[in-house]
């Protein structure tokens, strides 16, 4: 007779580690300051105003702080790893459309 290994269960108190919650609020800003860029350029037809290469440069500090807390938060032991994953993708997404903004 063979016998079941028992799954083991982890319940924390904290639904997200504080690192990846950081990582998350950077990541979305960063994302909501890239597509807020995205259509002032287009509304105004190119001629947006200094001011948004000021956000873009400071989504570009936002998307690699969240992408280190994201990585940071893997080492704790709180939280899901859900949003552990989650932020880092973010984050990481961010990194590539600011690269496809400068490219093109």
């Amino acid at each position: 007779m063979a016998f079941r290994k028992k799954k083991v269960y982890k319940f924390s108190d904290e639904v997200m580690s504080k690192d990846a919650l950081v990582s998350l609020l950077f990541g979305v800003t960063a994302l909501l300051i890239i597509i807020f860029s995205v259509v002032m350029g287009i509304v105004m037809k190119g001629n947006a105003p200094d001011i948004i290469g000021t956000l873009l440069v400071a989504s570009i500090i936002m998307g690699v702080t969240g992408l280190i807390f994201g990585f940071l938060s893997y080492g704790d032991s709180e939280g899901g790893l859900l949003s552990k994953r989650a932020s880092v993708i973010i984050s990481i997404i961010d990194l590539v459309a600011l690269a496809l903004l400068y490219l093109f």
